[in-house]
């Protein structure tokens, strides 16, 4: 009997586990960080000087937002105690390293400031502009210290939501990591 009882309690709190490590992963995006930034971005096509110089200026405002991918979450990472003499529950997850979640870029956030164009040269066509204003956003994906600026932020941030979120849930002890980050580099 004191068996059955003892397997009946171990499945028991198998199953709460599971549950646990399933409501984590079903929050698709942890969103912890979003900035709002300004770029400005020109262009200067001199390359025809005889005729004549045209030269454009945009300013637009990027929304990021930064966090964490729940879909790379893995569930077994999840470790939890309980200490029943205590009366205190640990809890020990590791999750995926933030990343960038999205850059928008609204058509009303983009504002061409000057636009000269000498009077033998045609002006920008829409296409041009277009291909301007996405040289600008690229410039700002590949902004390697905006983009760790960002990231720290939302480590940062994720870390503490999680750890409020589960002393809340009765975890007295919350320990929480990031996985370690992939180094991509060239093969020799």
């Amino acid at each position: 009997m004191l068996v059955a009882v003892l397997m009946l309690a171990s499945c028991e709190k198998k199953a709460e586990e599971s549950a646990w490590q399933q409501k984590l992963r079903q929050v698709a995006e942890l969103g912890t960080v979003q900035y709002t930034v300004q770029k400005v971005v020109s262009n200067s096509d001199e390359t025809w000087q005889i005729f004549g110089d045209r030269k454009i200026l945009f300013s637009f405002r990027a929304v990021i937002k930064a966090g964490i991918d729940m879909d790379k979450f893995d569930a077994e990472s999840v470790r939890i105690s309980e200490d029943k003499k205590e009366k205190t529950k640990s809890i020990s997850l590791v999750l995926p390293q933030p990343e960038i979640l999205s850059y928008n870029i609204q058509p009303d956030d983009v504002k061409m400031i000057y636009n000269q164009v000498s009077f033998l040269r045609t002006e920008y066509t829409n296409e041009e502009r277009d291909a301007i204003v996405s040289k600008g956003e690229m410039e700002l994906k590949v902004d390697r210290e905006l983009t760790d600026m960002i990231l720290k932020d939302a480590r940062q941030n994720a870390a503490m939501f999680m750890e409020m979120l589960l002393r809340e849930n009765g975890f007295s002890d919350v320990t929480i990591t990031f996985k370690k980050e992939e180094k991509h580099g060239k093969r020799g």
